[in-house]
């Protein structure tokens, strides 16, 4: 079910309509947002509202591709355990092999 919510960004009321499920998290996702604008404001404090919501977004796209790369990176050092791992068990087995 949809649900229309208010959220406050830099004093402004924006208008949602989510589904009700999400209130909360897109609540903290745009406290989050407000707060990052907010401290760009203060770092920066002659700069307009658009440039601080275009620097913004820069900022937290930058966060989300490289917040991407970590599971493939992730993949790429289990891909490598895994041919280690395998690597040692043949060698155990064919240890065994010779012994056995």
């Amino acid at each position: 079910m949809q649900k229309l919510v208010r959220v406050r960004i830099l004093g402004r009321d924006y208008p949602l309509r989510i589904p009700e499920a999400q209130e909360e998290e897109i609540r903290a996702v745009a406290d989050g947002v407000d707060a990052r604008l907010r401290g760009f404001k203060r770092a920066y404090p002659g700069q307009s509202d658009i440039v601080a919501a275009v620097m913004t977004a820069l900022d937290l796209a930058d966060e989300l591709h490289t917040a991407r790369k970590v599971p493939q990176r992730l993949k790429e050092a289990f891909d490598v355990e895994l041919k280690r791992m395998d690597y040692d068990l043949e060698r155990a087995l064919q240890t065994a092999e010779m012994v056995g």
